[in-house]
């Protein structure tokens, strides 16, 4: 235990050492030697959350991306996140993922990469994109999908006359069937997706095909997939339990001139099946249990900002509404949840926001959240 919070901690230093060293302006830096560049950009964000039971600033984190040009044709990506969410302060490497572009059609990249599932995670879940301070039901830690993956794979885009096609298909580790555990047995069912380790030799298939059907590009529709074989712990009953997920996404945003505001409106909609299998009974030490592990999320968003009015705070604030749900498989221990959230935000800056937010979910107290993000 003492070695692994020295290397946290020496990471830590190592990297509020370096940052002390750049520049806090935004730009590329060219090294001396060859076509290298490099980029420090990420963001920065505070959360303050209350209601009847409770009150605390409770979620501080900082999270550098580092970003690197080789070449024309070379490309490397990294984030690590420093946080405080889980009560101690962690670092964690979020992602690593090097790209080599092949044309201009095509690029092969190989690491952990954000996930190519869906159009939340990877795309509009990041907290100086996402409107809100938390994630809709489903969507988080516990729901469908994964937020890592691990792996390689082929991603680009295309002209199709008017409109763009864009695509994404990757082979990765994939998803990890919990059991249950004495100190979480309503865990049993539900993926873990973001292990730095595989628990067998099968490997996932996934991808995702955006279409942007107007010229001016300001809708897209997506649809994506992912397939796994075998989700449990190679050498034990579990191994061979299949996993199939499936999503639809939708973006758009538009000016609308009478009322000189933006609109904006994303969505999306994933299942996941996993096949049926003997659950240990846990709670009473005794027999197995099991139940139709089938499950499924959306959430539909909208948002307006009056960016062509001639007040400054107005221009500045932005409204919101989203609603989500979680539908969870009769009989699982774990549950699912219908949430509402109404949110108010003020841009200080094209890539800084303060947010307010309230939310209401099923069978918990309503809750009041703040946060504050800086990009960088």
């Amino acid at each position: 235990m003492e070695n692994t919070w020295t290397i946290r901690w020496l990471a830590t230093l190592w990297i509020i050492t370096g940052l002390t060293n750049i520049s806090s302006s935004q730009e590329t830096i060219h090294h001396t030697q060859g076509e290298t560049k490099f980029l420090i950009t990420g963001n920065a964000q505070a959360t303050f959350s209350t209601n009847k039971d409770e009150n605390q600033f409770g979620d501080l984190a900082f999270k550098p991306i580092f970003l690197w040009s080789l070449s024309d044709r070379l490309f490397i990506e990294s984030e690590i996140e420093i946080a405080t969410g889980e009560g101690s302060v962690e670092v964690v490497l979020e992602y690593a993922n090097m790209a080599y572009r092949i044309n201009k059609y095509l690029t092969f990249h190989a690491g952990r990469f954000l996930p190519k599932f869906g159009g939340y995670w990877g795309r509009l879940g990041e907290g100086f994109l996402n409107r809100f301070s938390t994630d809709p039901a489903g969507f988080g830690d516990g729901g469908i999908g994964p937020r890592i993956e691990m792996g390689a794979g082929l991603q680009g885009g295309a002209q199709l006359g008017k409109s763009k096609v864009n695509y994404d298909f990757y082979i990765a580790d994939g998803p990890q069937l919990l059991i249950g555990s004495v100190d979480a047995p309503d865990e049993a069912g539900q993926m873990q997706y973001e292990p730095y380790v595989d628990n067998n030799k099968n490997k996932a298939i996934g991808g995702r095909i955006g279409f942007l059907p107007i010229p001016s590009s300001t809708l897209e529709l997506g649809i994506s997939f992912e397939h796994a074989g075998q989700t449990g712990d190679q050498q034990t009953e579990f191994q061979k339990t299949p996993a199939n997920m499936y999503a639809l996404d939708l973006n758009y945003y538009q000016m609308i001139n009478p009322i000189n505001s933006i609109l904006r409106i994303n969505g999306e909609w994933k299942k996941m099946e996993v096949g049926d299998v003997n659950y240990p009974n846990i709670e009473t030490e005794t027999g197995t249990y099991t139940f139709h592990n089938a499950s499924s999320a959306y959430y539909a968003q909208a948002s307006l900002r009056p960016t062509g009015a001639t007040k400054t705070w107005l221009n500045n604030t932005e409204l919101s509404v989203r609603f989500s749900r979680f539908n969870t498989p009769d009989g699982a221990l774990w549950s699912g949840s219908n949430r509402t959230d109404l949110g108010i935000d003020y841009w200080l800056k094209w890539n800084a926001v303060f947010k307010l937010g309230y939310e209401i979910e099923t069978d918990l107290p309503s809750t009041l959240f703040t946060q504050l993000v800086y990009g960088f």
